[in-house]
C-alpha cells in the first residue's frame, strides 16, 4: 500500500477514535440523566469515573437498570481506551506524525510560492532541474506520478505535489496561475506533449520548456506549445564532440554556469524605454566601464541577433541585451536596463 494512502488510513482512525470517546462521554452523560434522573453535572460526573475506572463513590444507589447501563460504560469505554491508545502508538511510532506534519508543511509552502517554475518529472533530468533551481535560489514545485519520488524530494526540502502532470487539477494546485515557467521533464515524449498541451491551454503566456528523446517529438512538442525543446540525446552528443574537439574551452563554458565554482553568470534581459540606455550607442553607454558587465550578444526588438555588438550600435527600447558578469553586477545592470536609478562605480 502506497505511504500516503497509509498515512491516511492512520489518521483516519486516529481521528475516529477521538470522536469516540467524545461520544461515549455523551452517551453515557444522557444515559444517566435519562435512567438516573440525575442533573447534567452529576451525570457527566459519574460518566467520567466510571470511564476512568477510579472507583470514586456514587452520586446515589443506582437502580438496577443504572447497573446495567454502568456495566454496558465500562466494558465501552475499557474497549474503547485499548483501541485509542493501539492507534495513538501506531501513529507516534510509525512516524506517521512527522509525515503528516511535512505533508501540512508541503502545502503551507505550496500556497506561498510565487513567480516559480513548475518541473514536471522528477527523473534524472528533473532532479538535476531542481538541483540547479535550488542552488539559484529560485523557487520550484515537483509534480510526478510516484510516491516514492515524491517523499524523496520533500526530504531534500524541496516542494513536491503527487499527481499526473496532465491533469487540469493537478497544475493548479502547483500554482501555474502564479507560475513563470514549466519544465516537462517526464519519462516519455508523449507524456510530455499532453502536459505541455494543457499547460499552455490553461496558461497562454507561460514560458514551457520540454525535453524530448527523438526529433520525431521535436515538432509535436512544439506545435503543442513548448517554446523550446532539449533533445537530451542530442544535446549529449554535440557536449561530448566539444570535449573531444577543445575540452579547455568546453571547461570553461561549464564553470560559467556553475556559480560553485566561478563567481560569474549570464543572463539576457530587456531594454526598457525608460532606461537611459535607449538611443545611447554601446560606445556611449560604456557597459563594462560602468558595471564591469560584458556585452556578448545584442539581440534586436526584430528578433535579428548581433554577436560582439560593434561600438557604434545603438540600443533600441525592447532590445536584450545578453550579458556576463559577476551576479551583482548583472543586477545593477538590469534594473538600470528596466529604468531604475542605480549608482555605479
Amino acid at each position: 500500500m502506497a505511504k500516503d494512502t497509509q498515512q491516511f488510513i492512520t489518521l483516519r482512525r486516529f481521528s475516529i477514535s477521538i470522536v469516540s470517546v467524545v461520544l461515549l462521554i455523551w452517551a453515557g452523560t444522557t444515559g444517566y440523566m435519562i435512567i438516573e434522573h440525575m442533573t447534567p453535572v452529576d451525570a457527566l460526573y459519574m460518566t467520567v469515573i466510571t470511564l476512568s475506572t477510579v472507583g470514586f463513590s456514587e452520586i446515589h444507589t443506582l437502580s438496577e437498570s443504572g447497573r446495567i447501563f454502568t456495566l454496558a460504560l465500562i466494558i465501552g469505554g475499557t474497549s474503547l481506551f485499548f483501541f485509542t491508545l493501539s492507534n495513538v502508538a501506531v501513529f507516534f511510532l510509525s512516524g506517521e506524525w512527522r509525515s503528516h506534519w511535512e505533508l501540512q508543511r508541503n502545502i503551507r509552502m505550496l500556497r506561498k510560492l510565487n513567480d516559480h517554475f513548475i518541473i514536471c518529472g522528477y527523473g534524472r533530468l528533473g532532479t538535476n532541474v531542481a538541483t540547479e533551481l535550488q542552488e539559484k535560489g529560485i523557487p520550484f514545485v515537483i509534480i510526478d506520478t510516484t510516491i516514492e519520488k515524491i517523499l524523496l524530494a520533500r526530504d531534500l526540502g524541496y516542494v513536491a505535489l503527487k499527481g499526473n502532470a496532465a491533469d487540469e487539477t493537478v497544475l493548479k494546485d502547483a500554482g501555474l496561475d502564479k507560475a513563470r515557467g514549466l519544465i516537462a521533464a517526464a519519462n516519455t515524449d508523449a507524456e510530455n506533449v499532453f502536459i505541455v498541451l494543457t499547460a499552455r491551454t490553461l496558461k497562454p503566456g507561460l514560458h514551457i520548456v520540454a525535453r524530448a528523446d527523438c526529433e520525431e517529438s521535436e515538432n509535436k512538442l512544439l506545435r503543442a506549445g513548448a517554446e523550446r525543446v532539449v533533445l537530451l540525446y542530442k544535446s549529449a552528443g554535440r557536449k561530448m564532440a566539444n570535449l573531444l574537439i577543445d575540452p579547455g574551452l568546453e571547461e570553461y563554458l561549464d564553470e560559467l554556469n556553475d556559480a560553485k565554482n566561478l563567481d560569474l553568470t549570464m543572463s539576457q534581459f530587456s531594454v526598457s524605454e525608460s532606461s537611459s540606455l535607449c538611443g545611447l550607442s554601446f560606445r556611449q553607454a560604456d557597459i563594462y566601464n560602468r558595471f564591469r558587465v560584458n556585452i556578448i550578444g545584442y539581440k534586436l526588438p526584430g528578433g535579428e541577433i548581433h554577436t560582439s555588438p560593434i561600438p557604434a550600435e545603438v540600443i533600441q527600447k525592447n532590445g536584450i541585451l545578453i550579458a556576463i558578469g559577476k551576479p551583482s553586477d548583472i543586477d545593477a545592470l538590469k534594473q538600470f536596463a528596466a529604468g531604475e536609478e542605480v549608482k555605479t562605480g
